[in-house]
């Protein structure tokens, strides 16, 4: 089974939307039920709960939805089969991404059609560090056929 990862876009969207799922229940309660007594405000606990929630819910469904949106296109990518053999360019260090006290990596290629335009793809992170000969080597990379701009690197096939 290949990993498709998640971005920081779907991890930001698993946590609001829970919080906006508890906040906006929390505000239509409010509004609805006498046993609540915060202060002499009730209106002004009950809009800022609705409003907070909604906010919550709906950013974290739409952070969510186009992470899922990018792993399924990712993943339609894969099984169409349909690669090219890219040209390893570079293999980076994601320095704003700390995982165990680690940083992790990113294998860069890129190739180019038949029209002559250079694509670019970079993989999903790795948690070890490539081997520094790999620079100039091929990997496949599996493109929708499509939208060229999504392609997934394989990264399995030379580790």
């Amino acid at each position: 089974m290949k990993k498709f990862g998640w971005t920081v876009w779907g991890i930001v969207g698993l946590v609001f939307a829970p919080i906006g799922l508890i906040f906006l229940p929390i505000g239509l309660l409010a509004g609805y039920s006498d046993s609540f007594r915060v202060s002499d405000d009730l209106t002004m606990f009950k809009s800022v709960f609705i409003a907070m929630g909604t906010l919550f819910l709906l950013l974290g469904l739409g952070f969510l939805a186009h992470d899922l949106l990018r792993r399924y296109r990712l993943r339609q990518a894969y099984n169409s089969g349909n690669y090219v053999d890219a040209r390893i360019v570079s293999v980076e260090k994601v320095r704003n991404v700390k995982v165990n006290g680690r940083h992790p990596f990113v294998i860069e290629c890129s190739y180019t059609d038949a029209y002559g335009k250079e694509h670019r793809y970079t993989s999903r992170y790795l948690y070890s560090r490539p081997q520094a000969d790999l620079i100039g080597k091929t990997i496949p990379v599996y493109v929708d056929r499509m939208n060229e701009s999504i392609g997934f690197v394989d990264v399995d096939s030379i580790l």
